[in-house]
């Protein structure tokens, strides 16, 4: 039996080859189903090791050694051993904490004139080919 409704094709549901669903925390409203709006694939993977990598130890109920704890580290003297430090650390809450990545590299460059730190992760999805990049800029506020 075959469906020509939007939602389904030839009894499969469209969204069938989505692998990985996440809330998305800005909570906005999707426009079709009044619901919360929710991020897939890439899109949720990203954001996942975001909050993973922007996440402090005990900063989250139940869960304290859930994070990578770098914000601490950056008002440290910037040197090649807070850079070295913080890829470390980088690395580490990623493997941990996010098992559909597969890290390949993670950058980290201090630009000590704007007193902030770029880092780039290389990744891929578990079981996919394409490799994705995530750039982040650290900044020390108070």
């Amino acid at each position: 039996m075959t469906y020509t409704n939007q939602k389904y094709t030839r009894g499969k549901s469209r969204q069938d080859n989505v692998r990985y669903r996440d809330l998305d925390f800005s909570f906005t409203r999707n426009p079709i189903t009044n619901d919360v709006k929710t991020l897939t694939d890439v899109q949720a993977v990203k954001k996942s090791v975001k909050n993973i990598i922007l996440t402090s130890f005990y900063e989250r109920p139940f869960q304290a050694e859930l994070g990578s704890g770098i914000r601490r580290l950056l008002f440290e003297p910037m040197t090649p051993v807070l850079l070295v430090n913080l890829k470390e650390r980088i690395e580490i809450a990623i493997k941990n904490f996010e098992p559909r990545a597969e890290i390949y590299d993670v950058a980290v460059n201090g630009n000590p004139d704007r007193n902030s730190i770029d880092v780039s992760i290389y990744f891929r999805l578990i079981n996919g080919s394409e490799m994705i990049d995530l750039s982040l800029t650290l900044e020390r506020t108070r």
